[in-house]
């Protein structure tokens, strides 16, 4: 028989009992926590995530954190029409001969015979002539022509806007004709600006520009028109150096 415990022996705590080596923590637990550090994560930075569970790995989208500023995402095509202002006119186009040849616009047909070149010009003063320098640095180009009325109405081919369109350089500059052309020798004699020339006549008329010294004349154009109708426009070659 075992004696009674006595009453005031010590009591003491019960010993820990150690954790199996072998047992750890839930697998789900442990998944869920994992998940929600990455969500949390993957919220901030827009990455995507991979949930494992036992069925297998699952993806899902974490959402898109939105712009401050909107931005437009539209594309526009490379070739989109361009408005009226956004076009390039062209250029008007001239008929090219070659000089001694029949040049027509309109109702004028134009022979160029001559290009010279000249430090000064004859004037026709009245009763005198007297002598009309370029200047320094300056020359006259004098075109010397044969004007034909092949249309139904008369017409003036140097006075009253006449139908030169101009002297081109071979710079591609344009060249208006002198103020005093109609009082030019040749022109004064030919009476050019007292009697326009009718239809199915011709007159001899020269037209006369100034140019600096070191420009060469290219292309002489003019128009049965005046200019002012559309395509009306004809151009003699006379590239080259000009005779005196």
């Amino acid at each position: 028989m075992i004696p009674p415990k006595p009453a005031d022996a010590p009591t003491y705590p019960a010993e820990p009992v150690a954790a199996s080596a072998g047992i750890r923590p839930p697998r789900r637990a442990v998944l869920a926590a994992a998940v929600w550090t990455l969500v949390v994560a993957g919220t901030s930075s827009g990455v995507t995530l991979a949930i494992v569970s036992g069925d297998g790995p699952r993806t899902t989208a974490a959402p898109a954190s939105s712009p401050s500023i909107w931005q437009d995402t539209r594309t526009y095509p490379d070739n989109a029409a361009q408005g009226p202002e956004g076009q390039q006119t062209p250029s008007p186009s001239a008929d090219i001969h070659t000089m001694g040849q029949r040049a027509k616009s309109g109702g004028v047909t134009v022979v160029v015979k001559k290009v010279r070149e000249s430090p000064t010009l004859t004037i026709d003063d009245f009763d005198t002539t007297k002598i009309l320098k370029a200047g320094d640095g300056a020359k006259y180009v004098i075109v010397e022509s044969t004007v034909y009325n092949d249309g139904r109405r008369s017409f003036d081919p140097v006075c009253g806007g006449g139908i030169s369109q101009g002297l081109v350089d071979t710079e591609g500059r344009t060249f208006d004709m002198i103020q005093d052309a109609y009082r030019v020798k040749e022109n004064s004699r030919a009476r050019v600006c007292s009697e326009d020339v009718q239809p199915g006549f011709k007159r001899d008329v020269v037209f006369v520009y100034k140019l600096p010294a070191e420009a060469h004349p290219a292309q002489w154009a003019f128009s049965g028109s005046r200019g002012e109708a559309e395509g009306d426009l004809a151009a003699v070659r006379v590239e080259g150096p000009a005779s005196g």
